[in-house]
């Protein structure tokens, strides 16, 4: 065995926000092209792409959201996971203290998608599906299943995110490796 089977875990919701920054509007990241990128010509088992449906009041987000995930069918070895998105409101105060105003956000939260995508990396640790996970997340809940893995399997968890306070300093250490995101790494990655 060479040791060299890897299964890219990829966590949608955070690589579009932690992106958004570095891409020009109205492109996206090509998934296929992120993740061959990032396994450097060992071998594929399997792409993992976790999200959820996210409710907009622009059908035209809606419609891009749904193209997206569509063109994501047609990339081999890739499933979706997809959770579901809770509404969420937000009340907040205005801060000048001569002021009694209050405003209300409405948003959505993600739920679902961590968890699943921890219980998939170490599951399949378990069970020797992969040697080296790929994580593309900088989200610190993520950490126990790193640790898990690193300290309970002969697994490397490499992790890979966009440079900034969105990449958890702990889930960086837990890591094995790390891949920064830059806009320099990813320009061949970029569609529209």
């Amino acid at each position: 065995m060479d040791n060299n089977r890897v299964m890219v875990f990829i966590d949608g919701s955070n690589l579009y926000k932690r992106t958004k920054s570095l891409i020009d509007e109205g492109k996206q990241i090509n998934i296929e092209k992120l993740a061959n990128k990032l396994l450097g010509g060992r071998k594929l088992e399997r792409i993992y792409y976790y999200n959820t449906y996210t409710p907009s009041a622009d059908p035209e987000a809606s419609k891009s959201q749904q193209r997206f995930l569509d063109k994501l069918g047609w990339i081999d070895r890739l499933q979706k996971r997809m959770s579901k998105a809770i509404p969420k409101e937000y009340t907040v105060k205005c801060p000048n203290p001569n002021c009694e105003t209050t405003f209300t956000f409405k948003t959505h939260i993600q739920k679902g998608v961590d968890t699943r995508m921890a219980v998939d990396m170490v599951t399949f640790a378990v069970s020797d599906a992969y040697d080296i996970a790929i994580l593309v997340s900088g989200d610190e809940d993520l950490v126990e299943a790193v640790d898990y893995i690193r300290e309970h399997t002969r697994k490397k968890v490499e992790n890979s995110c966009v440079l900034g306070r969105g990449w958890s300093v702990k889930l960086r250490e837990a890591s094995d490796t790390r891949i920064p995101l830059t806009k320099e790494y990813l320009l061949d990655c970029i569609v529209e």
